[in-house]
């Protein structure tokens, strides 16, 4: 999965600005601290769609390995 194709399944309100904030913690270096806390949040909220959640941010997490792994 590539990092575009991962945005599309993210919440649409997200997507109204000019930027998306998780391009800015990306751009900014602070996103994977902010997924593991997400994925921690979710963990311990453990609502109905949490996992979805949890997963997406892992999702995230693993893209943004595999593009350090490249350089």
């Amino acid at each position: 999965m590539n990092w575009n194709s991962l945005k599309r399944k993210g919440n649409q309100h997200y997507k109204k600005g000019k930027v998306e904030p998780v391009d800015l913690m990306k751009d900014g270096g602070i996103l994977q601290d902010f997924a593991r806390g997400s994925i921690i949040k979710y963990a311990y909220r453990n609502r109905p769609g949490d996992i979805d959640k949890i997963i997406h941010y892992g999702e995230m997490l693993k893209v943004i390995n595999e593009t350090k792994a490249k350089k």
